[in-house]
């Protein structure tokens, strides 16, 4: 079986903005003449009326030209855990199913940037947790971690899975989500963990008002705050580039 090449971007939790840092990923991969693919192998949730799924939108803001489907092999209407959405669909998922749409997208791409579900330990199956999805693709991880107050813990306890289940682990990427408080952030949180995990940071992308409809608006700001030289040979994508 060929090895897949490419990286999984997972969070420290929901919300934290693990589809933010794929299309950023990607986007700023494909600027440098890598031909990067896109893949969230279970969306669960419907589209809000007014948006796209967010498989949809990674494909749309990416200008992605795989087949739906192949992107995002399972989709569940209800906003749940994976295992969870599944049952009230009454759908059993198979990691196989991932794994070829995995081998069939990095057949067409130079690099594939993965987009997990929720966090490390979100049930997948009764006996599959997110971490062991991630083992079977066989693909180093990119974690995505909040900047603010209450990340150290959240980031250190994810790194330690990750660890413990042997996953590679590539770097960290930190995301404002949310507004900056008007008050100056004495946390020392991205500091304290880079010194405290030994792993390398490849951004911090700011907080953007309007996210995801104003993506065209902040595209390039967020591609000069992630550093693309160092995911480049990180990847083994130099020659590529």
């Amino acid at each position: 079986m060929q090895t897949a090449c490419g990286v999984f971007v997972t969070g420290t939790d929901t919300g934290v903005g693990k589809t933010l840092v794929t299309a950023t990923v990607a986007t700023a991969l494909k600027a440098q003449g890598v031909n990067a693919g896109v893949m969230k192998p279970i969306a669960t949730g419907p589209a809000d009326g007014h948006a796209l799924s967010d498989p949809d939108w990674l494909l749309s803001v990416t200008e992605t030209r795989d087949a739906p489907d192949l992107v995002a092999p399972y989709r569940f209407r209800l906003t749940a855990a994976p295992l969870v959405a599944a049952a009230h669909a009454n759908v059993a998922i198979d990691p196989t199913r991932i794994t070829q749409a995995l081998q069939t997208l990095s057949a067409r791409h130079d690099c594939v940037v993965v987009e997990g579900i929720g966090g490390v330990l979100v049930p997948v199956t009764t006996d599959l947790f997110v971490v062991d999805l991630i083992k079977g693709l066989g693909l180093p991880v990119l974690l995505v971690a909040r900047a603010g107050l209450g990340s150290i813990n959240h980031t250190l306890l994810t790194l330690d899975c990750l660890r413990t289940r042997g996953v590679p682990i590539l770097g960290l990427v930190f995301n404002h989500s949310a507004r900056p408080p008007a008050a100056p952030d004495e946390s020392d949180t991205i500091p304290t963990i880079l010194r405290l995990s030994h792993v390398r940071s490849f951004g911090d992308l700011p907080y953007c008002e309007g996210l995801p409809g104003t993506w065209p608006q902040h595209r390039d700001t967020l591609i000069a705050r992630l550093d693309i030289q160092g995911l480049l040979d990180a990847l083994g994508l130099r020659g590529l580039a």
